[in-house]
C-alpha cells in the first residue's frame, strides 16, 4: 500500500480484497483478474464451498448470505478492499420485492461492514440501469446520447432502483469513515460463450433497437476496470459507467439514432461506430480501456468466427 500525491491510498499487489458474488459471471471475472494482478483475494457467494480438493480451492472461499448482518461483518472484517458484486443480476427472473429487498440489504450490510472495518476502498457494482432506460416499465426517453455520468438516474424498476440506492450507500460510507469508494455501471456484460446466442436478433433485425443504444461491454474488459478501480485511488465517491468502444453490430451511430431514435439528442462521438454510452470518465479517472470488441468473435453478420 502506498500513498499518492494527493494523500489518498493506493493499493497494490498484496493487498486483501474480497470479492462478493464470486460465483457470478462479473464476480468471476474480477476474482481471476485480481489475482492475476498479485492481489490476495477471498471469494464469498451464498452458493455451497466445494469441500475436496478441487482447482476452485486455489482462491480462498467462504459461504456467506450476505442479507445476514453477522455474515457480512465476518467476512468484510479484515479486508484492505471490498468488490461489491452480489445481488440479484436483473429484474426478470424474481418477484420486484426480491430483487429489491436482496440486492438493497446485501449492499447495506457489506456497506455497513466495511464503514467499522479498516477498509480502504470500496468498488461498487452498480447498472446502467440507474439511467433509468433498461428495465422501464413505461417508455423512459434518453435525455441525449451518448449516456454518460451527467445523465438524470431515471430508474424506476425495482432493479434500477436498487442499485441507485447502492450508490447513496456508498456516499453514506466516504461520509462517515476513510473508506473511499467506485460505483461501476456497466452496460450489458457479455461473455464470449454468449455473444453469438445474446446478440443473434440485432443482427438478424438492423431495425431493432436496444435501452441504451446497443452498447454493451466484454466482461473481461470489466475486471480490468475493476482491478483499475481497487489499485488506483480517487477521492470520495466516484460513478464511472463502464461500456466497449463500438456498438453492436458495427452500427454508423449517427446515422441510426437518426432514424430509429430522432427524439434523443446526439452529443460528439468519438468514432462512427461509438458506443451508447460513455466510458470518457472511467478512462481518465483510471487509465483505463476497453479494448474488446463482438469482432473477436462474431462475423460482421454476427456468425460465430471459425
Amino acid at each position: 500500500m502506498s500513498d499518492t500525491a494527493n494523500g489518498q491510498r493506493m493499493l497494490g499487489p498484496g493487498s486483501r480484497v474480497l470479492v462478493t458474488g464470486a460465483r457470478g459471471k462479473v464476480g468471476r471475472a474480477a476474482v481471476d483478474a485480481l489475482v492475476a494482478a498479485g492481489f490476495d483475494v477471498t471469494a464469498t457467494d451464498i452458493a455451497r464451498p466445494v469441500y475436496d480438493a478441487d482447482a476452485s480451492n486455489a482462491v480462498r472461499y467462504v459461504q456467506a448470505d450476505l442479507t445476514n448482518g453477522a455474515d457480512a461483518f465476518s467476512v468484510v472484517r479484515g479486508m484492505d478492499a471490498v468488490v461489491h458484486a452480489a445481488g440479484i443480476p436483473e429484474p426478470t427472473k424474481n418477484t420486484p420485492h426480491t430483487v429489491f429487498l436482496t440486492n438493497v440489504t446485501a449492499a447495506f450490510n457489506v456497506v455497513e461492514a466495511a464503514a467499522h472495518s479498516e477498509v480502504r476502498r470500496f468498488v461498487n457494482l452498480s447498472s446502467d440501469s440507474v439511467s433509468g432506460m433498461t428495465w422501464a416499465h413505461r417508455p423512459v426517453a434518453a435525455r441525449f446520447c451518448p449516456i454518460d455520468e451527467t445523465h438524470p438516474d431515471l430508474a424506476h424498476d425495482a432493479y434500477g432502483q436498487s442499485k441507485r440506492v447502492s450508490e447513496v450507500l456508498c456516499d453514506g460510507l466516504v461520509g462517515r469513515s476513510d473508506a473511499t469508494a467506485v460505483s461501476i455501471r456497466p452496460t450489458w456484460v457479455l461473455t464470449p460463450e454468449s455473444y453469438a446466442a445474446n446478440l443473434a436478433p440485432f443482427f438478424a433485425d438492423r431495425d431493432l433497437s436496444s435501452a441504451v443504444f446497443w452498447a454493451y461491454i466484454d466482461v473481461a474488459d470489466l475486471a480490468e476496470l475493476i482491478v483499475a478501480a481497487v489499485g488506483r485511488a480517487t477521492p470520495g465517491h466516484e460513478v464511472v459507467y463502464a461500456a466497449a468502444a463500438d456498438n453492436i453490430g458495427g452500427r454508423d451511430l449517427a446515422s441510426e439514432m437518426a432514424r430509429l431514435h430522432p427524439e434523443v439528442p446526439l452529443r460528439e462521438l468519438t468514432r462512427v461506430d461509438a458506443s451508447g454510452i460513455s466510458s470518457a470518465k472511467a478512462e481518465r479517472l483510471f487509465g483505463w480501456r476497453a479494448t474488446r470488441s463482438w469482432r473477436d468473435h462474431l462475423d460482421e453478420d454476427g456468425h460465430p468466427l471459425g
